[in-house]
């Protein structure tokens, strides 16, 4: 037995040779001789690694203050963590502002960096026109303007990802611009379009556009319905009260996706769309769609005009919705470096009260 459990133990011995050494042991003694030297080998398991047990100290290790529920001053570290990303930030950037070309080109890699941690990594599936959505029993035109009409469309976005929403198409004249108009994730695109209330009619955003002679298309989010989650009578401590956005970010963050660049994703197939009709392209969001028109333009030059409408503010990651988490965001980018990405085209802050979430 002594040499088993020596050879177990030794540096140079391998564990293949360890499992041959017990398997000979085995067929050599009756079972409850092997049992018995079994348990005697894993209480010298146990001695042995209690003795190695010792923990190693790194020489810049620093020692917690006392904080609350005995964990440590850890929210005095992630502060200073945060505060010192956001001092470096600007090292993390060389802008060549010679000119507008060479601007571009000295912050494409932040453009691609920034598609990559929100998960812009599939092709986008190109489509003709969107698909307007109908039945036998009802039509696809849900509502009509003085000079346009209001579809129920969806559109292919990539692999087997569909968005859906409402297209306003001017009626008996040619569109001078299309624009993506993206509503808060607690309103629906028929509130901002002015046919269901919720929005008052000055808010009315895409309805505005249509009316100015523009193509509107309103892609439909993800909200914010808060909801128990988890398997019921599995365990207590796995239910817990989440929004559909923080469930649906949960495992896609987990797999290098994230729900923000899915919307993203939603709002760039309707601008490949534009493109191809050879259409200004603006993009125009409120709240949650403010910060997804935000984003978009970031990593797409084609949107040759933005309005981010209750959204821009000093960001505090810990103040923010669990499903705005981004990997790394915080050291390259804050929202002035978005605005700054998306420079020298146009781009239209609206000031307004911005959401708070407790």
């Amino acid at each position: 037995m002594s040499w088993l459990i020596h050879s177990a133990f030794q540096g140079q011995a391998s564990f293949m040779t360890y499992f041959v050494r017990l398997e000979t042991l085995y067929r050599r003694c009756d079972t409850s001789i092997f049992s018995a030297m079994i348990a005697l080998m894993l209480s010298q398991v146990s001695q042995f690694a209690m003795a190695q047990s010792s923990p190693t100290v790194l020489p810049s290790t620093q020692e917690l203050g006392a904080g609350a529920g005995g964990l440590g001053d850890w929210n005095r570290v992630i502060d200073a963590e945060m505060h010192q990303a956001v001092e470096d930030r600007g090292k993390r950037w060389q802008r060549d502002f010679s000119s507008a070309e060479n601007y571009r080109h000295s912050i494409a890699a932040k453009r691609k960096r920034l598609g990559n941690i929100i998960g812009l990594r599939d092709d986008r599936v190109p489509f003709g026109s969107p698909t307007l959505i109908a039945t036998l029993d009802s039509s696809s035109l849900i509502g009509t303007g003085g000079d346009y009409d209001v579809h129920r469309v969806s559109w292919p976005v990539f692999g087997d990802v569909v968005a859906e929403g409402l297209l306003l198409e001017p009626r008996g004249r040619q569109p001078f611009a299309a624009v993506v108009a993206v509503p808060d994730c607690a309103h629906t695109p028929e509130q901002i379009v002015g046919l269901t209330e919720g929005v008052p009619a000055e808010s009315q955003f895409a309805r505005r556009l249509a009316e100015s002679g523009c193509r509107v298309l309103v892609p439909t989010l993800v909200d914010r319905t808060m909801e128990v989650r988890g398997k019921e009578g599995y365990r207590d401590y796995s239910r817990q009260l989440m929004s559909r956005r923080e469930y649906l970010f949960r495992p896609a963050y987990m797999l290098g996706r994230h729900l923000i660049g899915y919307e993203v994703q939603q709002l760039l197939a309707a601008v490949d769309w534009f493109s191809n009709e050879n259409q200004p392209i603006g993009v125009i969001g409120h709240g949650e769609g403010g910060m997804l028109a935000l984003y978009a333009s970031a990593v797409d030059e084609r949107i040759e005009a933005t309005c981010v409408s209750g959204y821009i503010d000093s960001r505090q990651m810990w103040s923010e919705p669990f499903d705005r988490s981004v990997f790394s965001c915080v050291r390259d980018f804050g929202d002035a470096e978005f605005l700054a990405m998306i420079a020298p085209r146009a781009i239209v802050v609206e000031a307004c009260p911005v959401m708070k979430f407790n």
